[in-house]
């Protein structure tokens, strides 16, 4: 009984993970389908609130992440999808395999969550943001059973989370300090790229997670290409330095 009441638990958890993504990428983004210059973030009304002008849109990581503008990142965000599904597939070919760690639960319940708090609760929905890639990477660098097929989706879903956080700080960082969005996305791409360096290292052999912090580069290089050409030069930089991990990792 106390199996089958776990089980159902982690499939909610990481079924509600995944809707939760799904939806946040197919929320209509009213000021993009009106061709203006600037579009709502999701912590847009934080930004009025405090006197400040919004993000704008090339310098925006949270709303180019988590409202795809491009082939590119709807394709991270199913990939991240299905990645659940993986997960879950694997963990169901181990016979009495151990429980999901909290922090992996509470991480995920945290990326879940946060989204939907930006535009009321921003500082609450910065703490959730950043929780949730500490909670699943803690999660995946100190599982104490050997690692195994499962690790390599939770690790692309780690990386997403890490992408998405760091957006989220970047946004409240602009919108608190009174700084240029372009030097705030600039900071916060830099502190990706030691981030993702850092804990891909960490992680050793187990490279999904760069890889998802690769692919969200790409998105956001070719998203602000004709509008913030220092912003997809940073991302190129940082696809450089986490391809560059990579090697040294599996070498």
């Amino acid at each position: 009984m106390v199996r089958v009441a776990r089980i159902v638990l982690e499939c909610g958890v990481i079924a509600g993970f995944a809707v939760s993504c799904l939806l946040v990428a197919l929320r209509p983004d009213l000021m993009r389908l009106t061709d203006m210059a600037v579009r709502p973030t999701l912590l847009d009304d934080y930004a009025y609130l405090a006197a400040q002008s919004p993000l704008r849109a090339e310098d925006d990581l949270v709303g180019i992440i988590q409202n795809p503008p491009n082939i590119a990142l709807w394709g991270l965000v199913a990939t991240v999808i299905a990645s659940c599904a993986a997960y879950l597939f694997f963990r169901s070919r181990v016979r009495f395999a151990p429980p999901i760690q909290l922090a992996a639960m509470l991480g995920l319940l945290a990326g879940a969550i946060w989204p939907w708090l930006g535009t009321v609760r921003p500082e609450a929905a910065l703490v959730l943001a950043a929780l949730a890639p500490v909670g699943v990477v803690g999660a995946l660098l100190y599982e104490p059973r050997p690692p195994d097929h499962s690790h390599w989706p939770m690790g692309l879903i780690a990386g997403w989370l890490t992408v998405s956080g760091i957006g989220a700080a970047t946004a409240l960082v602009f919108m608190k300090l009174n700084v240029s969005s372009e030097l705030a996305s600039l900071v916060g791409l830099l502190a990706l790229s030691l981030i993702g360096a850092q804990v891909q290292f960490s992680m050793g052999k187990n490279v999904s997670y760069a890889v998802a912090i690769i692919w969200a580069m790409l998105g956001i290089a070719a998203a602000s290409m004709s509008l913030s050409m220092t912003v997809s030069t940073a991302c190129v930089l940082g696809i450089a330095t986490m391809a560059v991990v990579v090697v040294r990792v599996t070498t």
